[in-house]
C-alpha cells in the first residue's frame, strides 16, 4: 500500500478496534507491509497513547525514521512532522521512557543527509536542556536522555563542567575517540587545568590518559624518568598517565623507558603487557620487547613477555631455549618451567577462559627427547591436539617406544574426544583425518594391550576415560561412528573392565557424563562379576534416581540398579524403597515407565518385598458344586 492507504488503515484500526490485545495483533499483520515502519511518525504516537504498556515492545520492532519505496530508503525529517513528533516526545518524558527519549531525540537531530548525529545541533540542545534543568536530580535526567553515541567538544564539556561537576562522568564517556587513527588525540588542556583548579585531579588524569597525543605522552614520561627518583613514586606517576585507546602504539616508549631507568620501571612495564603486546596483531611489539629483554639478560621480563606474546613467538623462545649451547640443563629447564602452563586468564562470575600456547610436533618431540618429565608435567597442556589437525604423531611414537605409560594415556584421553566437524555433520572426508590417523594408532596399542592383558587394559582404559574432562564429548554417535580410540573404548570393551573392580570404579567418578554412562552400562552386564561390583557402588547408584542426569544415562543406571538388587536381600529392600521415592517425583520427564520396569525387576529377584498390591493375582472360573441327591 501507499502511505495514504496506510493511513486510511491505521485509522480505521483504530476506530473500529477496541480491544488492546487485539489492535495489536491487527497491527502485527499490518506490519508486514515494507512501507509500515516509515509511518512511525504518524502511527507511533497514537499508539503510545493508546496503551504504553500493550503496544511499546510493537513500536520498538516497528520504529524507523527512514522509509522505503522498495528501491531505495529516504530519510524521514522531523521537521516534516515536527507536530506529532514533538507531542510523542513529551509524553515519552513525562513517562520518563529514557530508551524511548534517546530514539526520538537521535531523530530529531539527525543530520539531512546520510547516517549519524548532527553533533552541533544535538550538544547545543544537551547544553540547552541542562542550564534550564532546575537542581541534579533533573540534570542527571537530561544527561540520561541525551546518553547517545557522539563525541562532545571541549568547549560544550567545559560549560557542562561549569555548570555542575556531576557531569563529569558523561563527559569522560563523550570524549573523542579516536579508534582507528590514535593519532588525531587531541589535549582538552583548559578544561583540565580548569579540573586541577578545582582540586578535580581525578577528572585531569583521566582526560589525559584518553586524550594525550602519543608524542607529548612520551616526551612526559621521559621528563617523569629525569626527574623522579624513586622507584615506587615513578611506576604511580607513569601509571597514572598510561594512555588508553584501542590499539595504542606504546612499546617504543615502554622500550625506551627500559634504557633509561632499566628495572625500576618493571612493576609499571609488566601491568601494561596486555593492552601492550597481547591480542592479535601484535607480533612487532612483542618481538621488539622479547628482543630487548635478552639482550639485556632480563629473563623475568624475557619469560612473561614471550608468554603475553603470539604462539610463534612462544614456540620460537622454547627452541632458543633448547637450542643455547651456554646454558646447562639446570639453567634450561629453570627457563622450560617459566613458560611452561597458562598464559593469560580471564575471569568473569561464572565463567573463566584460559589462553594455552601450544607446541608443535617437531618442538614437543625435540623437548620430550631431552626432558621427558616436562612434557609429562607442566607441559602437559602444551600438548594438546586442536581439532584443525593439529596433532603429535611424532611425540606419540617417542612416547610408545620409551614405554611412558603416563604420557601415552595423557595423549590418548585428548584423542578419544577428537571428531572432524565434517563428520559430525555427516559429511564424508576427502582425504583422512590426521587426528584420526593418530587414533586409529593409538587404538591399535591399546588392543594389542587388551589381547595380552585385560586387567591391565582395563587400568589403562580407565585411566584415559577418567582424564576426560566434563563437557568435552560432542556428537558422541559421531564420535564412536569415526574415532577407532573412542569406540574401542566407549563400545568395544565392556567385558575387559570387569577383570579389574579398581578401574570400575574410577570409571563411576568420572567426570564426563559419557564415561559414568559407559560405568553404568558395565555394571549392567549379565555376569556374575558386574552383579557383584554393581553392590558395591550401589550408593552412587541410588543417587542416579533423584538426581538430574541425562534420560539414557539414567536408563543404564536403572539397569545397574537392578543387577545390584540381585546381589542381596537388603540391596534388594533399598533399591526397592527409593525407587519407590523417585516414582512420587513431580517430574513429567522422568521415565516413570522404565522406573515400573526397575521396580519390577527387583520384586522378580526378592518377591518376598513386594506389598499387597504388588503381588500377582490370578484369578480362576469358579466350578459349581453339585448337591447331594
Amino acid at each position: 500500500m501507499d502511505q495514504k492507504a496506510l493511513i486510511r488503515a491505521v485509522d480505521t484500526l483504530l476506530e473500529a478496534q477496541a480491544d488492546n490485545n487485539r489492535l495489536r495483533d491487527n497491527f502485527e499483520g499490518l506490519a508486514r507491509d515494507p512501507a509500515f515502519p516509515g509511518l512511525t511518525w504518524y502511527w507511533g504516537p497514537r499508539l503510545y497513547a493508546r496503551s504504553r504498556p500493550t503496544f511499546r515492545p510493537f513500536i520498538f520492532n516497528q520504529f524507523s525514521d527512514w522509509t522505503t519505496d522498495g528501491k531505495r530508503w529516504t530519510r524521514i525529517h522531523w521537521k516534516d512532522h515536527a507536530k506529532d513528533l514533538e507531542g510523542w516526545l513529551e509524553a515519552a518524558r513525562q513517562a520518563r521512557d529514557a530508551n524511548l527519549i534517546r530514539r526520538l531525540i537521535r531523530w530529531k537531530f539527525a543530520k539531512a543527509k546520510g547516517w549519524g548525529i548532527d553533533e552541533p545541533r544535538f550538544t547545543a540542545a544537551l547544553l540547552e536542556a541542562y542550564r534550564s534543568a532546575s537542581g541534579p536530580a533533573a540534570r542527571a535526567i537530561v544527561l540520561d536522555e541525551f546518553n547517545d553515541w557522539f563525541s562532545l567538544d571541549e568547549a560544550s564539556a567545559l560549560a557542562l563542567y561549569d555548570m555542575d561537576r556531576g557531569s563529569k562522568k558523561f563527559i569522560l564517556d563523550h570524549v573523542p575517540r579516536g579508534y582507528w587513527d590514535e593519532q588525531k588525540r587531541a589535549m582538552w588542556d583548559k578544561l583540565a587545568v580548569r579540573a586541577e583548579a578545582k582540586g578535580d585531579l581525578a577528572l585531569s588524569r583521566a582526560l589525559y590518559r584518553r586524550l594525550v597525543p602519543l608524542a607529548r605522552w612520551r616526551e612526559d614520561a621521559f621528563a617523569l624518568a629525569k626527574s623522579v627518583t624513586e622507584p615506587q613514586r615513578l611506576n604511580d606517576a607513569l601509571l597514572e598517565r598510561h594512555p588508553e585507546g584501542y590499539r595504542v602504539d606504546v612499546m617504543p616508549t615502554l622500550i625506551a623507558l627500559l634504557e633509561r631507568r632499566g628495572k625500576d620501571v618493571f612493576p609499571y612495564i609488566r601491568s601494561k603487557f596486555e593492552s601492550a603486546i597481547g591480542g592479535w596483531g601484535r607480533d612487532k611489539e612483542a618481538k621488539r620487547l622479547i628482543d630487548f629483554a635478552a639482550s639485556r639478560a632480563w629473563w623475568d621480563l624475557w619469560t612473561a613477555a614471550v608468554r603475553l606474546g603470539p604462539e610463534s613467538h612462544y614456540r620460537a623462545g622454547i627452541a632458543a631455549i633448547l637450542d643455547d649451547p651456554a646454558l646447562n640443563d639446570e639453567a634450561k629447564r629453570e627457563r622450560l618451567r617459566g613458560l611452561a602452563g597458562v598464559s593469560q586468564e580471564w575471569n568473569w562470575p561464572g565463567l573463566g577462559l584460559a589462553r594455552v600456547h601450544a607446541l608443535d610436533d617437531s618442538l614437543a618431540s625435540l623437548l620430550y627427547q631431552r626432558y621427558p618429565d616436562l612434557v609429562r608435567g607442566p607441559f602437559r597442556a602444551q600438548v594438546t591436539p586442536r581439532w584443525w589437525g593439529q596433532g603429535y604423531p611424532k611425540l606419540v611414537r617417542h612416547a610408545q617406544d620409551a614405554s611412558d605409560t603416563e604420557l601415552m594415556d595423557v595423549l590418548a584421553a585428548r584423542y578419544a574426544t577428537q571428531v572432524s566437524w565434517r563428520e559430525r555433520a555427516g559429511r564424508t572426508l576427502s582425504k583422512p583425518d590426521p587426528l584420526q590417523v593418530t587414533a586409529t594408532e593409538l587404538a591399535k596399542y591399546y588392543q594389542a594391550i587388551r589381547d595380552r592383558d585385560e586387567e591391565e587394559f582395563a587400568r589403562r582404559a580407565a585411566g584415559v576415560l577418567t582424564r576426560i574432562p566434563a563437557f568435552t564429548l560432542f556428537s558422541y554417535h559421531a564420535l564412536v561412528r569415526h574415532n577407532d580410540l573412542a569406540r574401542l573404548l566407549f563400545s568395544r570393551s565392556a567385558l575387559s573392565f570387569l577383570s579389574s573392580p579398581v578401574a570400575v570404579q574410577d570409571l563411576v567418578e568420572g567426570s564426563d557424563i559419557h564415561v559414568m554412562s559407559l560405568a553404568y552400562r558395565i555394571l549392567a552386564l549379565r555376569d556374575p562379576r558386574a552383579v557383584k561390583l554393581a553392590a558395591a557402588n550401589l550408593e552412587i547408584l541410588l543417587g542416579t534416581l533423584l538426581r538430574p542426569i541425562h534420560r539414557k544415562t539414567r536408563l543404564a543406571a536403572f539397569a545397574a540398579l537392578a543387577n545390584a538388587a540381585r546381589s542381596s536381600p537388603d540391596a534388594a529392600k533399598r533399591v526397592l524403597s527409593r525407587a519407590r521415592d523417585a516414582l512420587k517425583l513431580p517430574n513429567k520427564r522422568y521415565p516413570k515407565a522404565e522406573l515400573i520396569g526397575l521396580i519390577g525387576s527387583v520384586l522378580e529377584a526378592a518377591p518376598e518385598l513386594a506389598g499387597s498390591r504388588e503381588k500377582p493375582v490370578i484369578y480362576r472360573r469358579s466350578v459349581p458344586t453339585r448337591s447331594a441327591a
